[in-house]
């Protein structure tokens, strides 16, 4: 166990450039970018002329909403909302706020993966990390630990912070107006079940995409130039011959939705029935045991790896 946190420190701390100052960086630019909004709106009040038009006697009626800024009419907007439509505004809004860091997430976790085991041959530090007391199964799973639970984590932490950074803005917002505070921003909004779902989701992930991971750091162990053409060109080739074989994408359906990220939602459910319903799936189940293959060979790949 002390391998393994000292092999995890030692990720963090040749990564941290992604894995640690870019989610700060996208952190505090979208802070600033939200901020920003908050002053300038501030500075302009809103005024909102609504017509409407009667179908049964044709008559016009004109209806005039002023606001001292933006936020405070999204919130007159949401406070003449039922309770239920303002839990789904307040909280897809939250979730949206999001969006930017897991989109980067996923890149970081995809180019780490396949660069984790190819660089070490590159640079040549693969002939220190083998004089040391350290197996090559400890070094694959630190890598993948590392990827998989905690870079997220990382990134996470922005969310929430950017997440918490509206609602005190929106909170703000309120300040000089009848608008209630508690029942119209932080009653509906679910921050916890939000990070909740989060996490449980990107768990969730890790080993629903396990065989596309596993592949990732397999070629990583094996590659001698360019990981990226392998990681593409190999599966590319497969769905054309399966294509030409049986006419059918199976093998190009099943990689896909076990890459993509959201193509296991079903978005007519919650992420936490999504996530209950394929938990014990044959999908699942096909997902372990392919991953768990891909990262067995990357083990041994690495045992028999030497320099590029």
């Amino acid at each position: 166990m002390n391998q393994l946190s000292i092999l995890i420190r030692r990720e963090f701390w040749e990564n941290r450039n992604t894995f640690v100052l870019l989610p700060a960086i996208t952190t505090g630019f979208l802070l600033l970018m939200m901020l920003l909004t908050l002053l300038v709106s501030a500075t302009s009040s809103v005024d909102l002329n609504v017509e409407i038009q009667s179908s049964q006697d044709m008559e016009f009626f004109n209806d005039s909403m002023q606001a001292d800024n933006i936020y405070a009419f999204a919130l007159y907007q949401l406070e003449g909302r039922s309770t239920e439509e303002r839990v789904q505004y307040i909280n897809t809004g939250l979730q949206t706020l999001g969006g930017p860091l897991m989109g980067i997430l996923w890149f970081v976790m995809v180019f780490y993966l396949l660069d984790s085991l190819y660089s070490d041959r590159r640079d040549r530090s693969i002939f220190f990390w083998k004089s040391m007391p350290v197996s090559d199964a400890m070094t694959v799973i630190s890598k993948l630990v590392t990827g998989l639970w905690l870079v997220p984590l990382v990134y996470l932490l922005g969310v929430a912070l950017l997440q918490l950074a509206a609602m005190v803005m929106l909170s703000i917002a309120t300040l000089g107006t009848e608008i209630s505070m508690l029942e119209t921003v932080w009653g509906p909004a679910s921050l916890l079940s939000n990070w909740i779902q989060y996490l449980g989701a990107l768990l969730f992930y890790s080993l629903w995409a396990l065989p596309f991971f596993g592949w990732l750091i397999a070629v990583s162990a094996y590659a001698k130039s360019v990981p990226l053409v392998w990681v593409v060109g190999v599966p590319l080739a497969m769905t054309i011959v399966e294509r030409v074989v049986v006419d059918q994408p199976l093998f190009a359906s099943w990689m896909w939705d076990h890459m993509i990220p959201i193509s296991f939602l079903n978005m007519e459910q919650s992420v936490a029935d999504n996530i209950v319903n394929l938990l014990l799936s044959l999908q699942m189940l096909s997902a372990v045991v392919v991953g768990g293959v891909l990262i067995i060979i990357a083990i041994w790949l690495r045992g028999k790896a030497d320099e590029i």
